[in-house]
């Protein structure tokens, strides 16, 4: 479920929250409900997401976001049915910028979870990849608006923002999130935490 469940999906009957069946540290904070008719339980999971920064020299690849103008995010996206985490990035990849990249290239950078909006956790798996292993000429595609290469330095003196869900996940430094890019791409290291992330 995307959003905290209200019916059962097995039979339809309302369902309402109770203590999780499970014994451990974890289930103290999980969302479960429960359905009287089929005396099942409904697990309110977090929904698969995913980015992917392409580094270009000391610049990333940035989309403006076709439902808030002027703020932009790396090529986003959720998990589709079938996908592991490296082919739903792919596919976002291309259907918002148009350039296409081997699944396989993408490289592990980063990882997060969080409500970017009301009753919508989401888990996100980031990947970074060399803009020269990627094929295509950059244009924005169906899900954006815009799609272009900016230095920290360039969008800064620019009237664009980042979206405040990307700030959500990753703070408010682009630079932040080129230099764990590069080095992930460089020695796949594991990742820092980054200032001024919000969850």
């Amino acid at each position: 479920m995307n959003q905290p469940p209200t019916h059962c999906p097995y039979c339809g009957t309302a369902v309402e929250p109770v203590d999780s069946p499970m014994v451990s540290d974890a289930a103290d904070t999980a969302m479960v409900y429960r359905c009287e008719s089929c005396e099942d339980y409904v697990f309110y999971n977090p929904t698969p997401g995913g980015s992917v920064a392409v580094i270009d020299g000391d610049s990333v690849l940035l989309v403006e976001d076709f439902r808030s103008p002027g703020e932009w995010k790396l090529p986003s996206g959720r998990i589709e049915l079938g996908e592991t985490p490296r082919e739903g990035v792919a596919r976002e990849l291309e259907e918002e910028t148009g350039l296409a990249v081997d699944p396989a290239d993408l490289v592990y950078f980063f990882d997060e979870a969080g409500e970017p909006a009301d009753e919508q956790y989401m888990v996100g798996i980031d990947y970074a990849v060399h803009r020269a292993d990627t094929t295509g000429t950059v244009e924005a595609a169906s899900d954006a608006t815009d799609a272009r290469f900016f230095t920290p330095e360039e969008l800064a003196a620019s009237p664009h923002e980042l979206k405040f869900t990307h700030v959500q996940r990753f703070g408010d430094s682009l630079a932040w999130v080129i230099e764990e890019a590069q080095s992930a791409l460089a020695d796949c290291r594991p990742p820092s935490t980054p200032p001024g992330r919000t969850y």
